[in-house]
């Protein structure tokens, strides 16, 4: 019985359990966006970008971000889907890795790097706590924040991009 209990306890164990319960949710929520034609592909700023001039990057600093306003990624769209579940099996040892020290309340988990383009977030590094973060029913998340400035709003681009993969489904 004392083992049952400190197993229920222990970070590892509940680490494991989100994980599995995560990726399990986000293969369900991938086969439903198949069965009725919407992605749930994450934003890649390089598409959202394509043709688009970035005039600077300003480092922000640490900021407080809200994190249904981080729709995207820089490079990694096949790690995770558009509410940032787990996609791949390749990520369960980190994702583990970084429940664990979260659920443990364990410092040395640096804030992930995010870009700011208009009012779309894109994920530079911190996938894996940015995925964490959702699963254990966060609402904000402090990240260390960098904005581009471009031409055009990012927001009507990626209105653009969805609308494109609408189409390629139909």
């Amino acid at each position: 019985m004392s083992f049952d209990h400190r197993a229920q306890n222990d970070p590892d164990v509940l680490a494991l359990e989100m994980f599995n319960r995560a990726f399990f949710v986000g293969q369900m929520k991938r086969l439903l966006g198949l069965l009725i034609g919407r992605k749930r592909r994450l934003l890649v700023l390089d598409e959202v970008l394509r043709g688009r001039q970035v005039l600077d990057r300003e480092m922000m600093g640490v900021q407080t971000v809200r994190l249904a306003s981080i729709q995207g990624t820089v490079s990694r769209p096949d790690l995770f889907d558009s509410e940032f579940y787990p996609m791949n099996r390749s990520t369960r040892n980190r994702w583990i890795s970084v429940a664990a020290g979260m659920i443990a309340n364990r410092a040395g988990l640096p804030q992930p790097d995010l870009v700011l383009v208009d009012d779309v977030y894109f994920v530079e590094d911190g996938h894996h706590r940015v995925s964490v973060a959702w699963r254990m029913g966060h609402l904000f998340l402090d990240a260390n924040v960098s904005r581009l400035h471009s031409q055009e709003a990012v927001s009507e681009v990626a209105d653009e991009v969805a609308d494109e993969a609408a189409n390629e489904n139909a």
